[in-house]
């Protein structure tokens, strides 16, 4: 049997594997990442991008301390000059900026300037030229604020944290693996087996938990129930016609959160999507497709009543939104989840602009524990394959 000694062992390949891999490495852990399927995670991939601070919210941000939340937008924008937590100067930024209008009520008006007021120094109320190309439409008049929050390509991204690191990253099927705990909940080893593959055995000083649904399995294999997760339903839905413009937008309403929020991407065959999300998706979970497609055609004909879309094609994807059971602030966690348990550490970064959250709690997780670098990064490769890159699924839903 192969023996291999290791300082952290992740589980999961989404944004939070992949985060937490490069921050270790980068402060000198040796580590292995076991993906089962595709390396990008579902949620992950088919993500808007959306590097956001608070202002997204509302008044609602009014409410409650914001503070990690909105320090996220300059850490992820470090982070791609190449100066930040990680080097991630090869990302493509699909837009610096994210804007806010306003629906035509008087209370949505006052949410966007109240909210405007209080995030002083985020936010910018934008004329003429500078505004996106649909709303310098003759027939649209009210505000437009640019915010300090970037949209970023999700699969540029994934490559970037995967390039220098390709050689500790292995898919393991769940049938395949085995974790050996003891009394205490400490993971002592995990077993590879597969057939015509001499088995191998994982000795982990930690163990990280980042497997987004997959935790709930990776917990009972532990022998654990609790901390409990929830899964949250979106109901997200994309638009695709040749010579739509590129828009980065939430139309703030009068509730706490955006009535509408779309970002454009960029496909292979030239053209782009829309994906629409906000309470459209929120509020959509309960309904088929055919009733979440009319329920975005008229958002989209009362919100940008001068847009043509005509000939449109419209899909929808659920997506299973996961974040720690209990309260967590509104059900908006301004923080990443990090919890240790034994010597594993359960993680959910439970939105994407968080994960430089992350990636500093873990580490100061480990610090506080006495966790230090110990063995070297295994040189020769295992004999596991290397899990398929996934692609977002407005590649491949409207050919």
């Amino acid at each position: 049997m192969q023996t291999i000694k290791t300082d952290i062992l992740i589980f999961g390949g989404g944004i939070a594997g992949l985060w937490l891999l490069n921050r270790l490495r980068a402060a000198g852990y040796s580590v292995l990442l076991l993906e089962q399927e595709r390396l990008g995670g579902h949620e992950t991939l088919n993500a808007n991008g959306i590097i956001h601070g608070g202002l997204k919210f509302g008044l609602s941000a009014m409410l409650r301390d914001i503070e990690a939340l909105d320090d996220m937008p300059a850490l992820w924008r470090a982070c791609l000059a190449g100066t930040g937590d990680l080097d991630l100067s090869r990302v493509k930024v699909l837009s610096e900026h994210q804007y806010i209008w306003s629906e035509a009520s008087l209370a949505a008006r006052a949410t966007t300037f109240f909210a405007s007021r209080f995030m002083k120094g985020h936010v910018e109320a934008v004329e003429g030229e500078e505004r996106p190309q649909p709303f310098r439409n003759e027939a649209f008049g009210g505000p437009v604020y640019r915010l300090s929050d970037l949209v970023i390509d999700m699969p540029s991204l994934i490559q970037s944290l995967l390039s220098e690191h390709k050689r500790c990253i292995y898919k393991v099927s769940t049938q395949n693996c085995h974790i050996e705990t003891d009394d205490r909940h400490n993971t002592s080893a995990v077993f590879i087996t597969a057939a015509g593959m001499e088995p191998i055995r994982i000795h982990p000083t930690s163990v990280i938990l980042a497997g987004g649904q997959g935790n709930a399995a990776l917990l009972e294999d532990l022998g654990l129930s609790e901390p409990a997760m929830e899964r949250r339903e979106v109901h997200m839905v994309m638009l695709k016609r040749a010579g739509l413009p590129s828009l980065y937008a939430h139309c703030l309403g009068a509730s706490r959160n955006p009535r509408i929020t779309i970002t454009a991407h960029p496909t292979r065959d030239g053209e782009c999507v829309w994906y629409l999300g906000g309470d459209l998706a929120d509020e959509g979970a309960g309904r088929d497709e055919r009733l979440q497609i009319e329920k975005a055609q008229r958002e989209l004909k009362e919100l940008l009543p001068w847009l043509d879309l005509r000939g449109a094609r419209y899909k929808t994807l659920k997506i299973s939104r996961i974040l720690p059971a209990g309260d967590r602030g509104l059900l908006r966690p301004d923080n990443a989840f990090v919890q240790g348990i034994g010597n594993n550490i359960l993680t959910w970064p439970c939105k994407l602009t968080l994960a430089p959250n992350l990636g500093r709690q873990v580490l100061d997780h480990l610090e506080k524990e006495g966790i230090k670098p110990v063995y070297e990064q295994p040189t020769d490769a295992l004999p596991l394959l290397f899990p398929e890159i996934g692609q977002p699924i407005w590649e491949t839903l409207f050919t």
